[in-house]
């Protein structure tokens, strides 16, 4: 039986977590239960009190899925924190952005609660950039694919799950931040055949690796250098939600504008 974690108080973050190695990266090994293909636990988190997280793999479907799940725990709070592509030229893999507004692809928009925002930005310093993150549905894989959507709306980073969150948070009336850590930079390509050797929950396809590399091992440099990519991304996460935990609950009252 999975357990329920709903008790009443004033304050209760719910976090979305697309992959088992962006969990791992923010909370260490732990113990996660199940809930069909939602993977949960809680841990300390900003403020000390227990913070409710959501695995759930890649996808808006998925992360709506895991956001909706957190609103019926009682969450008051919701957040969602992984890696990204990189849009705007000059981040840099290992670059960490905090959400100033988040938008998809039919260019609907919706803003971080302000009192976080200022908060988080604050306790993540001169290391984040701040500014809109953009959700599609697929990834984007080209440098032509993130020149034309940086272009279209000046979003710093894309992902496909924040605008998922975020609409759940909107439709519930609920207080929402995103975090992200750059992966890919604008300025880099990656081979689809290399974004494809995880499934959609972040598991590994081991088979097709083994013979991905052997049919074609000229793709053995991009895979190094995805891997140190990604290695960079996951330790500025860790890092960024640690000082996130950092944080007061006067700063996660709901529907507070502090000055």
């Amino acid at each position: 039986m999975n357990p329920d974690f709903r008790h009443n108080t004033t304050f209760r973050l719910g976090m979305v977590v697309a992959l088992p190695s962006e969990a791992r990266a923010m909370l260490g090994r732990r113990r996660w239960s199940r809930h069909g293909e939602l993977a949960l636990c809680s841990s300390a988190g900003p403020t000390g009190d227990n913070t409710l997280w959501v695995r759930c793999g890649m996808g808006f479907e998925r992360a709506a899925e895991a956001a909706a799940f957190l609103i019926g725990q009682g969450v008051t709070h919701l957040g969602v924190a992984g890696v990204s592509g990189g849009l705007a030229p000059d981040l840099t893999s290992g670059q960490l952005v905090l959400a100033s507004e988040v938008a998809d692809e039919d260019d609907k928009r919706w803003p971080v609660d302000p009192s976080l925002y200022r908060a988080l930005a604050c306790c993540l310093g001169s290391e984040v950039r701040c500014g809109s993150i953009l959700t599609t549905a697929a990834p984007l894989l080209t440098v032509a694919q993130k020149a034309h959507q940086f272009e279209q709306g000046k979003a710093l980073a894309v992902d496909m799950e924040s605008a998922a969150v975020a609409s759940v948070a909107a439709a519930c009336g609920k207080p929402f931040f995103a975090i992200r850590a750059i992966c890919d930079e604008s300025m880099r390509s990656v081979p689809a055949a290399l974004f494809d050797l995880v499934d959609d929950l972040g598991r590994p396809r081991l088979a097709r690796l083994v013979a991905l590399l052997f049919h074609k091992p000229s793709l053995i440099p991009a895979l190094l250098r995805m891997q140190g990519d990604f290695g960079r991304a996951l330790r500025a996460l860790r890092g960024g939600w640690l000082k996130c935990c950092c944080l007061n609950s006067k700063h996660f009252d709901a529907g507070e504008d502090k000055a």
